[in-house]
Order: structure tokens, then C-alpha cells, then sequence
């Protein structure tokens, strides 16, 4: 019985998610805002059109923000008075200014409103995404980025690497120097892996001490280099220098791979950097498909 009551929120995070141009949503808004403004004038008091007047307010509040929602708000109210003022010559000017007054106020704070949701359903959307301490993708992030990177290293037939990161010592700086300490060092890792890594690899946090990245189109000595510069960035930013343990599989991708038989690997691949001591790097071959 819950499946049904989650699907409204899962429709309301991708609407979060929607992309459109602010000035294209701007501009469509105002050419809509006329368009009705027109049928408003046209139609006389047959029709009564104060209500769509929202409909490109809406798409303002959604993609153009605070200011363009005022904007198209006082466009709406104005064409509405001049409607009605058309149709109605009769009225006193104080009517149609209050008329208006009236309009832009409820316009606006329509407008307001559905802004603010829209914002809101954005954070919550990046926090179901996003670690909240490091700011890297979450393993939920990482999975869904990852299917996509080994998907198109299938069609192209190049390699990818994927690293498993374990960072040294973070419980014995935690016990020693209290968690802000260990948090500190998290975040201070996660800001240098970042520069240190291409545009296109994927890093995420997986959890406590933990970290992985899908390097595309990148083999084991690519990989290993990377993580040799790595280590040379931490070293130089942070002292003492922030040392880990890494596991690397890497080769082509056949059928059947996918992201969590990847990350196994590297785990193991990890784990058998650290039997061999900290500030290690092991690297076995990508894993074979279903």
C-alpha cells in the first residue's frame, strides 16, 4: 500500500530536476502572458481569463525564479485591467487600480509560492543524491553515473578503471583529535580528489572512510598515475599528509559487468593493498560478465 503514496514524490523530484533556460522560460512566459492577454481582449467578459494568467507565471516560478514571477506578474495584472477596463468603460480609475493592485498581489504570491517549492524540491532532490559532508555523489549517484559510463564504455569498446579508496587512520584520528578532526580530513580528501581526477571521472563517497571513482576511457597504469598524483596534491596541502589505501580493476567492459561486481573487486583489490601495508595501491584485472 505505500508504493502508490511514494510515486507522487518520486514525479515531484524529477520536475525538481527539469532543466529549462531561465531568459527561454522568460521569454516564453512573456510571449504566453501576451497571448492571453490578447484572448482576454478579444473574448470580453464571456470568458473569464484571470486564471490563466497563472499558467506562465508558473513556468517562471519554475525556471526563471523570484524576480522574472514579479515581472510576469505585473505584466498579467496590467493586461487583465486593461481588459477589463476595455470592456467596462465605465469603471472609475481607482476600481481599475485596485483591480490591478488586487491581480498582482494574488499573481505574485502564486508565483512566490510555487518558487519556493521549486527550490525546495531541488535540495531535497541533491541531498537524496549528494553526501552532505564531502558534497561528492552518494552511492545512489554513483551507481546510476557509473550504469552509464560502463554502458557507453561497452559501445565504444575502450577501457575504464574503477579505484576503491579506503583513507588511513580516520578512527584514530577520530579517537585522538575528536570527530570534527575526522571530519575535516574527509573533506579536505574529497576537495583534493576532486582537482585531482578529470571532469568526466565519477567520484563519490560510499560511506564512512570509503570513497570510489570510474575513471572512463582509462587503464590500470592510467589509473595507477592518478593516484600517484593523488597522493603527491595530499601530501603537499595537508600536513601530516592524508595517506590511503587504494584498489584498482581495470580492463574493457564485457556483458553482463556491472557497477556492483566492479566495486567487489576493487574492494578486494584494496583490501590486499592494506595487508601490505598503508599508502598502498593493488590492481587486478576487470572482472568478466555474466
Amino acid at each position: 500500500m505505500s508504493a502508490p503514496a511514494a510515486e507522487p514524490g518520486r514525479w515531484s523530484l524529477r520536475w525538481a530536476r527539469a532543466q529549462l533556460d531561465p531568459s527561454v522560460a522568460f521569454a516564453l512566459a512573456v510571449a504566453a502572458t501576451v497571448l492571453v492577454g490578447v484572448g482576454d481582449y478579444l473574448t470580453g467578459p464571456y470568458l473569464a481569463f484571470s486564471t490563466i494568467y497563472l499558467l506562465p507565471i508558473g513556468l517562471v516560478a519554475w525556471f526563471a525564479g523570484r524576480r522574472a514571477v514579479l515581472v510576469i506578474a505585473l505584466l498579467s495584472a496590467a493586461l487583465g485591467v486593461l481588459s477589463t477596463a476595455a470592456d467596462q468603460g465605465q469603471i472609475s480609475p481607482l476600481v481599475n487600480v485596485l483591480n490591478g493592485v488586487m491581480r498582482f498581489a494574488l499573481y505574485s504570491v502564486v508565483g512566490l509560492l510555487l518558487a519556493a517549492e521549486r527550490r525546495a524540491l531541488r535540495r531535497v532532490a541533491e541531498l537524496a543524491i549528494t553526501d552532505p559532508l564531502t558534497g561528492l555523489a552518494n552511492r545512489r549517484q554513483f551507481d546510476e553515473l557509473a550504469a552509464r559510463e560502463l554502458a557507453r564504455a561497452k559501445r565504444s569498446g575502450r577501457p575504464v578503471a574503477v579505484v576503491y579508496v579506503d583513507v588511513d587512520d580516520l578512527k584514530a584520528r577520530n579517537e585522538s583529535d575528536g570527530h570534527d578532526a575526522g571530519d575535516a580530513l574527509l573533506t579536505t580528501f574529497a576537495g583534493v580528489a576532486r582537482g585531482a581526477l578529470r571532469g568526466t571521472d565519477v567520484l563519490a563517497r560510499l560511506g564512512g572512510d570509503e570513497f570510489a571513482a570510474l575513471l572512463p576511457e582509462c587503464d590500470a597504469a592510467t589509473a595507477e598515475a592518478t593516484l600517484a598524483r593523488l597522493r603527491a596534491e595530499l601530501a603537499d596541502s595537508v600536513d601530516p599528509p592524508i595517506t590511503f589505501s587504494a584498489g584498482v580493476v581495470a580492463g574493457p567492459v564485457t556483458d553482463g559487468l556491472g557497477v556492483a561486481p566492479l566495486l567487489h573487486a576493487a574492494d578486494l583489490a584494496m583490501f590486499e593493498a592494506k595487508a601490505t601495508g598503508k599508502d598502498r595501491t593493488a590492481v587486478r584485472p576487470l572482472p568478466s560478465g555474466a
